[in-house]
This record gives structure tokens, sequence and C-alpha cells, in this order.
């Protein structure tokens, strides 16, 4: 059965809040999927808004031009018109056209992927919204924690090791610990990780607050308790940490 656009917008919470960017690449997926073509041009698009009563972004063409020329890119020009480029079509088929036990989720959250650097990260952000997809939003804020955690290491041990090292003798806790490899960090409890970090000058003291919060979350994630963990709060705590500080290593 071919899916209809209002259909797919029905699993879009809050698309009217959403950026006008945001909307036309959605609305151009959903085109796609309902008359079964792989390209469309940005006056189709327009058309689509007009057809299901939605305000009609100010400048379709400019945002379709913004989703092509990002990297990596959404659109690829096909012709005299637009297609998906590969991996952004298989995460929105992943979050719009998956089997039926997987849950829609934000589509901003999948769109964190592809921004990551390395391919190892990549897969470990996939895995988190694995978790998410299925309401194991416990699992996916930890696994978004150990993505955090392994990614600042790697970062302090190719770049920042000897101002780690001196801020390790300046805290006086682990003075006798001298960090060589990843799992000498496993020496320092994660508190003081995140202080030392500070000392040394590698993170600010904004995104100092940012992990302790963070941290503090996903411990309460961590270990049984009566606390609820809602589907907000996970998108929340994803989208903060890779966007804030995953992404500025």
């Amino acid at each position: 059965m071919v899916l209809k656009i209002s259909e797919l917008l029905d699993k879009v919470e809050g698309f009217e809040n959403l950026t006008q960017k945001e909307q036309v690449k959605l609305m151009s997926f959903f085109f796609c999927v309902e008359h079964q073509v792989d390209s469309f041009l940005p006056s189709q698009i327009r058309s689509c808004f007009e057809n299901e009563s939605l305000r009609v972004p100010a400048n379709v063409n400019n945002e379709v031009k913004k989703l092509t020329d990002e990297k990596p890119p959404t659109f690829v020009k096909k012709g005299s018109g637009y297609t998906f480029e590969r991996n952004a079509r298989k995460s929105l088929e992943s979050v719009y056209l998956g089997s039926t036990h997987k849950q829609i989720i934000s589509t901003t959250l999948r769109d964190l992927i592809p921004k990551l650097k390395s391919k190892e990260q990549q897969s470990f952000l996939e895995e988190a919204i694995s978790c998410f997809e299925i309401k194991s939003f416990r699992a996916a804020i930890v696994t978004t924690w150990l993505l955090t955690m392994d990614t600042i290491y790697e970062f302090v041990l190719a770049k920042k090791l000897s101002e780690f090292n001196n801020a390790i003798q300046t805290h006086g806790k682990y003075k006798k610990i001298v960090v060589s490899i990843k799992d000498n960090f496993s020496d320092i409890k994660e508190s003081d990780f995140i202080e030392l970090l500070r000392v040394a000058k590698i993170v600010s003291n904004d995104t100092r607050k940012i992990l302790d919060e963070k941290l503090d979350f996903r411990n309460t994630c961590a270990h049984p308790n009566t606390v609820v963990i809602k589907e907000t709060k996970a998108i929340s705590f994803i989208e903060d940490i890779i966007e804030n500080v995953v992404m500025k290593f």
C-alpha cells in the first residue's frame, strides 16, 4: 500500500513548528513516497504544502538549495530537478517506512549521524538511536554517554595529552596516574575526569557544566530506580550532548 502525504504528515509531531528547511526536506520525501518517484521539482513541493492546507515556506527554492549545498548534502541535482542523497534517503526511510515495531522519532535525531566525524562514532550513535526506537530510553542515554566519553578520550590522547597529564598533577588526587593509553582513563572517576578537562582548559566552563549535568542524568538512567525516563528527555539528552560536546571534538 502506498502511503499518502497526509498519512506521513500525521507521523510528524509538531510539523508546523519545524524549521522551513526541515519542512521542505520532509515534504520532499513524502512527495517521493506517495508518487513513487525518486526526484522532484521545488514547484511540486510548494504545491504539496498548498494541497495539504499548510503554510508554504517563504522560499522553497532557497530551502532546497540549502539542503543541496550543506555537507553532507541531503539533496543532489538530478536533471532539471533534485533527488535524495543515498544516506539521507535511508535515514528517512528507516524512520517513516520502517517496520511497525519501531517508533517514529524526531528526524533531527538521525540528522546528527552524518555530522559525526568517524564511522565508528556514527555507528555508536546509530546504536543509541536504535535503542531509542524500541523505547529503551535508558540504554539510548547510556550508549550516547559512552560515545561522548570515547570521543573525548580519543581527542585528549591525540592532541591534549601533555596538558591533561599536567592537570592531573595540578589537581593532586590522581598524582600517581600518567595517562598514555585509553585504558588509563578508567582509573579516573568520570566527575573528576570532567573537572580535569576544565583544569587543562580542554573544555570551557560552560561545556563542563553540560557534561556534569548529563553525567548526573546518565547515572540516574544507569541504576535501578523508580524514575520514569520519557521520550522527550532522551531526545533532549542525545541532541544536546552530540551538538554541544561531541561535534566540537
